[in-house]
């Protein structure tokens, strides 16, 4: 089969995981009464967790990063078609117009890039793994105990002023997390390694995820996660 024709294959396998997905948690949205902020962050965790999955499916990164490309812009023009329904902005809980079309091409075209990066070029197939799930994770963790519970705002420099150190310390302790299990399990990085590349990582993330604005952390913090790991692959051959 050629390229293009294994791209086709693939995005339909990939498709076959989110659309589910996505499915359930909109009857989930439709039946329940799951807060707006929890049901936009299983969204937020259902996209984000597509890229390992896809890399899992091709086993290659030249078809992963034309796949998450393709399918980009296959969703784009669907969303585009339907935001002017009144039941659009309810159901998908967007706060502004085009806030969600935006997002998802930011974050498949996003992925697309970094595993271009950090496995194409580098083949490091483990840092846009990392990069991405610490990022998608944490984030979700800051927006959840933010708003639930944040009080004091961190007032760093560049900070964006709602930006609370509960959010902050969430986003940090859930990415240190999700690093360390991804570098032990995908590495096999002795324990005391895969802790310091991952508190490194998780509070350059933590930090950029404060100073983004308009919701470009999509892009901007696993960016900034692989660009850390890279300079450890760089440090260490590993």
């Amino acid at each position: 089969m050629d390229f293009i024709g294994t791209v086709v294959v693939d995005a339909l396998w990939y498709l076959c995981y989110i659309l589910p997905v996505a499915g359930a948690l909109m009857l989930l949205r439709l039946f329940t009464n799951v807060p707006d902020e929890l049901f936009r962050k299983l969204l937020h965790a259902a996209a984000f967790s597509s890229a390992p999955v896809i890399m899992l499916i091709t086993g290659d990164v030249w078809i992963t990063v034309a796949v998450l490309v393709a399918v980009g812009a296959f969703i784009w023009p669907i969303l585009h078609a339907v935001e002017n329904q009144p039941w659009h902005a309810g159901l998908l809980v967007e706060r502004k117009a085009h806030e969600i079309q935006r997002s998802l091409l930011l974050l498949f075209w996003g992925n697309a890039l970094i595993v271009g990066l950090a496995w194409g070029l580098f083949g490091q197939a483990y840092v846009a793994v990392a990069s991405i799930l610490m990022w998608g994770c944490g984030d979700a963790s800051a927006a959840l105990v933010g708003k639930r519970w944040g009080r004091h705002r961190t007032g760093l420099p560049l900070a964006d002023p709602k930006k609370t150190w509960e959010g902050t310390g969430a986003m940090w302790v859930v990415s240190l997390v999700v690093g360390i299990v991804t570098l032990t399990v995908m590495v096999h990085l002795p324990l005391m390694a895969a802790v310091m590349r991952a508190a490194l990582t998780a509070a350059v993330g933590a930090y950029v995820e404060l100073i983004t604005r308009n919701g470009d952390d999509t892009l901007t913090v696993p960016a900034a996660n692989a660009c850390v790991l890279l300079l450890f692959v760089l440090a260490t051959g590993v």
